[in-house]
């Protein structure tokens, strides 16, 4: 998957704010492209709108990593290696899953969270590693306002996951509820009712603490 490195070979002080306005700028000109290939290829349908229609997964996520020109004197190229690295990708991937384009980490909120819009989605273990991590959808750049709708689903979201954590599923799926009706494809929602439903039906031991583990990689 391709990787770009922000703080590499120069420190950035803000590496995290760059990666976060470089990928809401990604976002922005992606629309910009398929409004223009829309107009090209004119679409009858809304399965062919579908097929038309380019979509992609970002994964942000900051830590130590080893970067520099990896390989042989065959070939070698500037790259970096590591655990945040891995993790970035494992968030790229966990887009498909919770149906957003652009995931950070809570390393990555940590260094500008006030400065961005987001929406807590869940607090996963990815396969191999056995510390949790906290993840985010990018919502925006604070600079920007959001709509009454994204400030709405957002907040019915943060409620639906404080009722999951503390065990309440019902009021859970009550909270995930008003989000789908706000956002009929809202799958991070949708994954979220599905899991209260098996807890109902099968209640989670004692020893639950609400991290997702990731059987994919």
């Amino acid at each position: 998957f391709p990787v770009t490195i922000f703080g590499s070979p120069l420190p950035i002080p803000d590496h995290g704010w760059m990666a976060t306005q470089t990928a809401i700028d990604m976002r922005h000109r992606l629309q910009e492209f398929n409004i223009k290939r829309l107009e090209k290829l004119k679409p009858k349908t809304q399965a062919e709108i579908d097929m038309a229609t380019i979509r992609i997964g970002i994964g942000i996520n900051s830590d130590t990593v080893i970067s520099g020109n990896i390989g042989s004197t065959r070939r070698m190229e500037f790259t970096a290696i590591g655990d945040g690295v891995n993790l970035g990708s494992r968030l790229e991937g966990a887009s498909k899953q919770y149906g957003t384009d652009i995931v950070i980490s809570e390393s990555t909120y940590k260094t500008c969270g006030n400065k961005l819009w987001v929406r807590e989605l869940d607090r996963i273990q990815v396969k191999g590693k056995n510390q949790p991590v906290g993840i985010y959808e990018l919502v925006g750049l604070k600079s920007d306002p959001l709509s009454e709708s994204q400030t709405r689903i957002i907040e019915h979201y943060q409620s639906g996951r404080a009722y999951y954590l503390s065990r309440k599923f019902s009021k859970a799926v009550a909270e995930f509820a008003e989000v789908l009706e706000l956002d009929h494809h809202n799958k991070a929602a949708n994954l979220h009712i599905s899991r209260c439903q098996h807890f109902l039906s099968y209640p989670p031991d004692d020893s639950w603490d609400g991290v997702w583990r990731l059987t994919e990689k």
